[in-house]
């Protein structure tokens, strides 16, 4: 799913050292400037098109199936042998169940209210995380657990403000944000544990949960919070704009903003390192050594290598029309976007 998993860290334990090479190039055409970043499950690819999914066979590229969305802004998640896949046109939203398989549709929910009434601004259908044999996605002001299997709901909770993030989930607790506040949620029972109110209107991707915190980002600053009772362990304020959290591995958790990425001491804070991207720089896919990033600079786009120890380039390579969606890592390989419906996929030189 987006984020790798229900915590949404953006870590895997991988072992991908490059110099990387461009092994394959499959495409599904249409214009993808604007797509969410692929899906790598049970031998296949999961690719958004023009107001499609496609499932592409990992190993050639070949389509095994696609499926017409009622809507655009897909992000799939895969859990056994179903592809949960959500998807919005105007005020209608909407998240759906696939097989794997086959890409027959198993059930569809939509959602009362899509949207918000703040200049369109939040509130829209989130990527769904499926946990616990539930589907957790948000809309409107409203966060929705719905059973995996059939598409009914199992529990609500509404929020004060339009929801402003996906969820994230760490053993029996979700954690999603409005506006201005993040909430803690029992995963069964859908009740609010506790919440915080950082005070600025922000919108993010996700929480970011590693180890026993938990953290997010109010505008310029960065929060850890105590994932038991929501205390603030340290906040930390960035000399940029719109900062998002965007991962976590080892000591470390990242953040960026449109063209800067950080890594933040785990524990303190402190900023460890930084580095400048030009105009853009990505959500990473992050390694056992490495992470890799999509940066924009003028008219040029790179696939590029950071040390996750010191944020030192160990590696890049020029592809000027390269998406700004999220390089993915799965299987030893890199596979990213580009604006005119092509997915490459980077393997090791060797």
């Amino acid at each position: 799913m987006e984020g790798y998993g229900p915590r949404r860290d953006r870590a895997t334990t991988e072992d991908l050292s490059p110099p990387l090479r461009v092994e394959h190039r499959f495409s599904v055409g249409g214009d993808t400037r604007h797509v969410s970043p692929v899906g790598v499950a049970r031998g296949l690819l999961f690719v958004e098109g023009d107001r499609k999914l496609y499932a592409l066979d990992l190993k050639n590229g070949k389509k095994r199936w696609y499926f017409d969305l009622p809507g655009s802004y897909i992000s799939p998640a895969v859990a056994g042998d179903q592809v949960f896949v959500r998807a919005e046109s105007g005020k209608n939203g909407y998240v759906l169940a696939l097989a794997v398989n086959s890409g027959l549709k198993l059930w569809q929910f939509k959602f009362p209210r899509v949207g918000s009434a703040y200049d369109d601004i939040g509130g829209h259908v989130t990527s769904p995380v499926v946990a616990g044999g539930l589907v957790l996605v948000g809309a409107s002001r409203t966060l929705y657990a719905l059973d995996a299997k059939t598409g009914t709901k199992v529990w609500v909770l509404g929020l004060d403000a339009p929801v402003a993030s996906s969820a994230a989930v760490a053993d029996d607790t979700v954690y999603v944000a409005d506006f201005t506040r993040l909430y803690a949620v029992d995963l069964k029972t859908g009740e609010k544990r506790w919440d915080f109110n950082h005070g600025a209107v922000s919108l993010f991707f996700a929480p970011v949960v590693v180890g026993n915190e938990v953290v997010i980002t109010s505008y310029d600053t960065a929060y850890a919070l105590d994932r038991q009772g929501g205390h603030v362990l340290w906040s930390r304020t960035i000399e940029a704009r719109g900062v998002i959290p965007c991962g976590a591995a080892g000591n470390h958790v990242y953040v960026k903003s449109t063209g800067q990425l950080y890594a933040l001491d785990r524990l303190t804070g402190e900023i460890v390192w930084s580095y400048g991207a030009g105009d853009f720089v990505s959500l990473p896919a992050i390694t056992s050594q490495v992470m890799y990033v999509i940066t924009h600079a003028g008219e040029t786009g790179q696939l590029r290598a950071l040390r996750l120890t010191d944020g030192a380039e160990v590696w890049h390579v020029e592809e000027a029309r390269l998406a700004n969606a999220a390089p993915v890592v799965a299987g030893g390989r890199v596979y990213v976007h580009t604006v005119n419906g092509d997915i490459l996929v980077y393997g090791p030189s060797s």
